[in-house]
């Protein structure tokens, strides 16, 4: 059955006449009568009944009539639905992204979208680098924002922005007033890490072993607030993306130590192959390029 029989099979219906119905589909009235002949062979019944211009309709065809309206109704249902996600009036939008980011860099762009999109729904769904990928690849989320490098050849990637980590201490640390030190110059320290399993954590270990220091762990944690807490009551000191810490280093709560060398996080965009965006996941991406900045 196609759509075009269908309607032709209601408006005659509502109608009754072959006439008025074609006048009102913006056809000819043999067109509609050849539409109700095929529609009459496929399903093997007649649908209306003609007594001279009178047309009545069938059993079979006010059966096909009431079935009609219900796929007509739900088509033009779907062809709004698609209007309003093409302009953005409604659907979703899935990101996968890191505690960081969902925590220190997204809120704003968030915000804007919202503010701009009220009809999106939006889900961030927070995860380590490594596991926002495997969300990509399994079509769980839109798209995923993750600290490279990512370790999977399944994906696109495409740079976002750079991101700068620090190192802090509390107020009054010895070295707090030393300048140009080098991450060996804390080996002496007690040092706060994230959890192992973190492209960040790796990232962290990484930049200590080219720099030959072996650091003392004495706590590994599981999220930037909570190391921040305990530095700022003295339990160690901690590398930390310099976004995290903005507040508490204005305030006066942590002290950014003198560290140079500290290579610079690159944060790019997991798609998957194919690269197709969503109209909410594109307009997203263009807030958020508009917001970021080197971090």
């Amino acid at each position: 059955m196609e759509l075009d029989q269908l309607r032709g099979l209601v408006e005659i219906a509502r109608e009754r006449s072959f006439t008025r119905a074609a006048e009102k589909l913006f056809l000819s009235q043999p067109a509609v009568s050849l539409q109700i002949k095929a529609l009459e062979r496929e399903v093997g019944q007649r649908l209306f009944e003609r007594h001279g211009k009178r047309v009545t309709i069938t059993n079979a065809g006010r059966l096909l009539y009431n079935r009609a309206e219900q796929i007509l109704a739900l088509v033009d249902r779907a062809s709004e639905d698609l209007s309003g996600l093409g302009a953005l009036n409604t659907g979703h939008l899935s990101i996968g992204t890191s505690d960081t980011n969902c925590t220190y860099v997204l809120p704003p762009s968030v915000r804007a979208f919202r503010a701009r999109y009220p009809g999106v729904d939006i889900r961030l769904t927070d995860r380590m680098s490594p596991e926002v990928v495997r969300l990509v690849v399994e079509g769980t989320v839109d798209f995923g924002i993750a600290t490279m490098p990512v370790g999977h050849t399944g994906v696109l990637t495409s740079h976002l922005f750079e991101r700068k980590d620090v190192v802090i201490a509390r107020p009054d640390h010895p070295l707090g007033d030393k300048r140009d030190m080098r991450l060996p110059d804390l080996a002496e320290d007690d040092w706060l890490m994230l959890e192992p399993g973190s492209t960040s954590r790796g990232l962290v270990d990484q930049a200590m072993l080219d720099e030959g220091m072996r650091p003392t762990v004495v706590m590994e944690l599981g999220s930037i607030e909570v190391i921040k807490k305990f530095v700022g009551i003295g339990l160690g000191i901690a590398l930390v993306p310099e976004v995290a810490v903005g507040r508490e280093l204005a305030d006066g709560d942590l002290r950014r130590l003198d560290v140079g060398g500290i290579p610079l996080r690159q944060v790019s965009l997991i798609l998957r192959p194919g690269g197709y965006l969503s109209p909410a996941a594109d307009a997203f991406l263009g807030i958020f390029k508009k917001d970021v900045v080197v971090r």
